[in-house]
């Protein structure tokens, strides 16, 4: 679920680049921290494949409330 801000940032095209098996092969996310009352920060690493020789990159990824007990994705690593 991402949030209307996030959709305006990044295309479909980027979207499915992202998410898409040849991506990275593994994530780790870290305990996050309170940003606000309705939004929280997590710390992400991304782990490419072993076989291309990537190394982990570290970014954080924003939840921001949406509803009562709805929560959306307001920045991806």
């Amino acid at each position: 679920m991402l949030s209307d801000a996030a959709r305006e940032h990044v295309s479909p095209e980027q979207l499915q680049e992202f998410f898409s098996p040849s991506g990275a092969a593994a994530f780790e996310i870290e305990h996050g921290r309170k940003l606000n009352v309705r939004s929280y920060a997590f710390p992400v690493v991304l782990f490419g494949r072993a076989t291309a020789g990537e190394r982990p990159r570290s970014c954080t990824m924003v939840l921001v409330r949406a509803g009562k007990d709805d929560w959306a994705v307001e920045k991806l690593p």
